[in-house]
Parts: structure tokens; sequence; C-alpha cells
């Protein structure tokens, strides 16, 4: 199959094909790497606050008082109805009966590249004092894929999770905690097909294919999440949050990372305005051999919102103590929403924050991480954002926006020169800004036929690093969903990703090796046999594009996945 290079202008050519397939077809599982989900939101608001949007009536007050006065008169008339009883049938009244619900759902799939899928929820039912659960699923892969040289290579993976949670209902709070654990294991298969002079990169003696052959990463995290939330407002008019969380990471090479976090937000509510914020500290310890790094940080963001008639207004100032503890770094915090016709809002803000960047957090993000790779945080040291939200129609909303943010140690990954495979990535950071402008449309023709589509553009200035490694310059993603007769779900997704640029491996090429974009359309559906049984299927790839996500990693073409979930 021919690699679709895809540029402005063959995304147009394509754009017309494109939406004849989607429209029809429906998606329910994505292909690993590509499961995006699109929804029109609003900007940065505190979330201990109530958020709302008033609704604006026009008030006329008229000043000239005309007194009214007229005469009237009733006259009376006798009225002699015919009445007749009626005996009624006692089946004519029933008691009405709750939805019943079932607590338990399986599902069992089985697709190409051997590729089994297994879920399974339990759940208790309706109680007032609480609720408790079980998830548990598990998705892997264990075909080949053939890589540029021509050969096929084992590239399995597997996903498994396990999670615990239950909540407990207080007269004015909630309670609730979750325990889980998960187990992801990725085979390195990538290898480097490229030349330096004439002399392979990684030599054919090492471009192992076999299963027995190919090493693979693996990361255990078991961890648990506690949340103690009021419902409303106390005696004193105060909201408050309480949120900690643990986190314990282990690799196949024995490196251990702990994430411990914890964060108190509160929101009094007074007559002309809102006082809040959200203070929290999060500790890290992992070994990073030969030696071992632990830190701490501490965030404090007050704020004071305002509500007027037209304006809602957030601001106040953000600090953080950096993990080593030499500085207070000072943020800005600042969100308007100007609502005039309740069809239009303009937004706009400033904003900043220091993120933490963990192992597991970069393993997430690139699951072909080096282990003991040098992990630092990104300093967004000033975001500034705009935008203009609304609706044209009941059915059609939408929001346009345009940010800029300018950073300390944004992250990249360029493959590992230190091995002749280059199978695994090691993060990379540079000083720069990024301009992100994007969209999002939705329309909801009716409770059965939905479109969403979405957009980016990115434009990046960097400081050191001769390109934004990994980093496609746009983005689109098109969705669409149709239901029929509440028995027959149809959904389609479209990704489309521009080129991107990777470090080239031969000096004397240039520094700069382009990855053509990609075209992926998934196509599924899922049909209610019984109401308690129903048949799903799924089509990744459809065009069967042979792209990389990753330098040296093709990923899967077509693959296809069907399988059936019961309640019980």
């Amino acid at each position: 199959m021919k690699r679709i290079n895809i540029g402005l202008a063959g995304f147009l050519r394509y754009l017309p094909a494109l939406l004849l397939l989607i429209s029809p077809f429906t998606g329910i599982f994505a292909q690993e790497g590509i499961n995006k989900e699109v929804n029109v939101v609003r900007p940065y608001s505190p979330t201990i606050s109530d958020a709302f949007k008033a609704r604006f009536m026009p008030k006329l007050d008229d000043t000239i008082q005309v007194p009214t006065h007229f005469e009237y008169s009733i006259q009376a008339a006798r009225i002699n109805p015919a009445l007749r009883l009626l005996e009624l049938e006692t089946t004519d009244y029933r008691t009405m009966q709750a939805d019943e619900l079932k607590p338990s759902q399986m599902t069992l799939g089985l697709g190409n590249y051997w590729t089994p899928l297994a879920k399974l929820s339990l759940n208790t039912l309706r109680n007032k004092k609480g609720s408790i659960g079980l998830d548990a699923s598990h998705l892997s892969s264990h075909g080949s894929v053939r890589m540029a040289d021509d050969q096929k290579v084992y590239a399995g993976f597997a996903d498994n999770d396990v999670r615990l949670y239950g909540q407990a209902f207080f007269n004015r709070s909630t309670f609730s905690a979750d325990v889980y654990f998960s187990e992801d294991h990725h085979y390195l298969y990538g290898y480097s097909t490229d030349n330096i002079n004439g002399t392979p990169v990684t030599p054919w003696n090492l471009r192992v294919t076999q299963k027995d052959s190919i090493p693979f990463q693996r990361f255990v995290i078991l961890g648990t999440k506690l949340s103690l939330r009021s419902n409303d407002k106390g005696s004193h008019g105060m909201k408050y949050r309480i949120d900690g969380g643990y986190d314990f990471l282990l690799d196949d090479q024995k490196e251990i990372e702990h994430n411990g976090k914890m964060e108190l937000a509160l929101s009094k509510e007074l007559e002309k305005f809102t006082l809040g914020g959200e203070t929290g500290v999060e500790y890290t310890y992992r070994t990073h051999l030969p030696d071992s790094l632990s830190y701490t940080i501490i965030h404090l963001d007050p704020w004071i919102g305002f509500d007027w008639k037209f304006v809602k207004l957030t601001a106040g100032p953000k600090v953080t103590l950096d993990q080593n503890a030499e500085k207070l770094l000072w943020y800005p915090k600042l969100n308007v929403e100007i609502n005039i016709t309740n069809r239009l809002v303009p937004y706009f803000g400033l904003n900043g924050y220091y993120e933490n960047n963990t192992y597991r957090s970069v393993s997430r993000v690139n699951p072909y991480v080096a282990d003991n790779a040098e992990i630092m945080p990104t300093n967004h040291r000033f975001i500034a954002y705009g935008g203009l939200r609304g609706r044209v129609a009941p059915t059609v909303a939408f929001n346009l926006s345009v940010s800029w943010d300018d950073s300390r140690d944004m992250l990249f990954f360029v493959p590992d020169e230190s091995t002749p495979m280059r199978n695994k990535f090691v993060p990379v950071y540079d000083n720069g800004s990024l301009l992100t402008t994007g969209g999002e449309i939705s329309l909801r023709q009716s409770d059965n036929l939905s479109f969403i589509l979405k957009g980016n553009y990115y434009q990046y200035n960097l400081d050191s690093l001769a390109a934004p490694w990994h980093k496609p310059g746009w983005d689109v993603n098109f969705t669409t969903r149709y239901a029929w007769d509440k028995k027959l779900v149809l959904k389609s997704e479209v990704f489309l990703y521009g080129t991107y640029s990777v470090p080239e491996p031969d000096p004397a090429i240039g520094k700069v090796k382009e990855i053509s974009g990609l075209v992926d359309i998934n196509l599924g559906a899922e049909y209610q046999i019984k109401p308690w049984m129903s048949a799903f299927a799924q089509i990744n790839n459809l065009i069967s594009d042979k792209y990389y996500i990753w330098q040296n990693y093709p990923m899967q073409r077509i693959n296809f996945i069907a399988g059936l979930s019961w309640i019980f």
C-alpha cells in the first residue's frame, strides 16, 4: 500500500472521499495511541465554585402611571350538569416501578493480530448510603508488523487494569475512594533502517524479529485516590474539597517511583463576590541509578470571583515552590467571560503553572521511553488565551480559540543513540513558545445523529532544538454517530495528522528528517440483540496506512475486532 503523504493539498484532495466513507459508520474502540474524545468545553474556571450561565431577560420600567377604571356586572345563570359515576377497574392503577438495573456487565472480543479483549464491571445497585464497584479489563495484541526493510517483526503489547472504587453519601458531603492496579508492557520491536555513509545504523544481524528475541518494557502501577467534598454550602456558606492520592511504579529494570499528592480547595460566596483558593503539596521519590532523587512541590492559588450582569471574572496570583526549593515561582491567573446574547460568549485570560513530569506520566505519553531517563519539570511561565464560543442554532455549538504558551524545559523525545537498535527514546528539553490555533464545532441533528469536528494548528518557536521532535504541525478529528431504532449504533472517526520532524541519523544529509502524516479511519457498530446482550464490531486504519507514531516504530495496518457484551 502506498504511503499517503498528507499536506494541505493532499488533505483537500482526500476530504470529499473521506466524508462519503464516514457518514454511515461508527466506532467503539480506537487504535492504541489514537483514541481521543472530543468535547466543546469552556476555558479554565475554579472547580470549587458553582459554574452556570445566566439567562438575561429585558426589563422595562414604565415611569408613566395611567389610572384605570371600568364597571362590570355578573349575570348569574344556573347550570345543571349531568353527573354519572363510573366504576374504575383495578387494572387501571399500577404501581410505578423504578427502572430495572443490572449490577454487572461483561464484554468479550477477538480481532486479527490475535487481539483478545475482555472487560468485567461489577457494581452495587441503588443505595442511599453509598456504592461500591469493581472494573477489570485486558487488551493485548500478538501479531507482527512489516518493517521498512520488508521484515516481519513481532509487535505485541498488553494492557491490564483492575480498579476497586466506592462512595459514601453523607448529609452534606460525599467521600470517594479508588484503589487501582495496572500492568502494561510493550515489545521493543522497533529498529533503525537508516544508513550513515552507506553503513546501516542497525546491523542486519541485530534486527531481531521473533518474540523470544525481542525485549519488552513493563510498567506496574499500584495506587489509590481519596476525595471528600461538600455537596452544598455549609452552615457558614463554605464549600470545600479535599483530594489525595498515591502512586507506586515499578518497571522491568527495577526502577521505582513513589508519588503522593494532597490538595485542599475552599470557596465562600459573599454578597458581591466569591473568595476561594486551592493549596496542595506533591512529593516524588525515584530511584535514578546510580543515585536516587526526591523532591517536594508546594503551590498556593488564591482567587476572587465576580459575577456581574454580563461579565464573569476570576483573578488571583498563583505561587509555586519549585522542586529544588530554591525559589518561588509566580504566575498570573485571570479569566474573563462576556455574556451578552447567550449565543456568543467571548472569553480571554492569563495563566501559568508548574508541570511536574514524573516517570509515570512520561511513560503514559511514550511507552518506549528509556528507563533511568532524566525527567525534568516544565515551567509554563506565561499563557495567554482567548476565544469565542456559543451556539449559532439550538443544534450547533462551537468554540474557537487561540493560545500562546511561553515555557521552560518543554518535553520532546528522540531515539536513544547509545544503542544501535535505537528502539528506546530519551527525553530532551528546550525553552520556547507554542502558538496554538484551534476550533471545534458540534452538530446534534437529533438524538440519533450527531457530528463533531475538531482541528488545531501548532507553531513552535524553540531556542536550541532544530525542530519540535515528534510533534505534528496540525491535526483534524471528525466523528459521526448515528443510532437507529434504539438497537443499532453506528460510529465513524477520522484522524488526520500533518507531517512531523525527527532527528536525521546521517549528519551528511542534514539535521531534520520529515515523517509523512497519516490518515486513520475507524468504523464500528453495536447492535442490541436482546435487552441484556449486544454485539459489536470495530475496524481501525481502514485504508491500511503504514504510519509511524514514533520513529522506527511502524503501527499495525488495517485491524478489526468483534465481540459480545452481556449485562446481568
